[in-house]
């Protein structure tokens, strides 16, 4: 099942009143949290990985800084799906927070924030998706990166996203 609705269907949501809804996502990953930060902050490691499990990155351009913007390009079988934001906490091997916006689908911008917790070895990831505007995003953003988490730990596992220091 192809997570992303058809945009030309959806209504337009710039209307819709703040929400307070939200999906939360929490994994643990079998690398060090340094390294699984660099994964998810260089473009050539997050090219890779950065899209659900049927769908095609084919570029990712990411300033990880505060105020830095990001711009991700996926194609799945209905066309191309653009991701588009801008960085407002970037703290090393802690914390990405990001607005998140559709370049072809208007709806309020909402945020993104991803933790990093050192364990050691391994690392627990949790990702907060807040302020969707009702719940056919809710269930199609936990759709989406429910299947982004597992298409990364798949390719971690299998040593697609090299794991390594700068």
């Amino acid at each position: 099942m192809n997570i992303f609705n058809n945009s030309k269907n959806r209504k337009n949501k710039m209307n819709n009143p703040p929400s307070d809804l939200s999906v939360t996502l929490t994994r643990v990953f079998n690398a060090p949290c340094p390294l699984v930060f660099r994964a998810w902050s260089d473009p050539a490691q997050m090219v890779k990985w950065w899209s659900p499990k049927e769908i095609e990155c084919r570029d990712v351009q990411a300033d990880v800084k505060v105020g830095g913007a990001y711009r991700i390009q996926m194609f799945s079988e209905k066309g191309e799906h653009v991701a588009i934001g801008k960085y407002l906490d970037v703290v090393p091997n802690k914390r990405l927070k990001f607005t998140w916006q559709w370049e072809h689908y208007a709806m309020p911008d909402s945020t993104v924030t991803v933790d990093f917790e050192d364990l050691g070895q391994t690392t627990r990831l949790t990702l907060t998706h807040a302020g969707l505007p009702d719940q056919e995003d809710v269930a199609d953003h936990t759709r989406g990166w429910t299947s982004l988490l597992e298409k990364f730990a798949d390719l971690s596992a299998s040593g697609q996203i090299k794991f390594q220091s700068k």
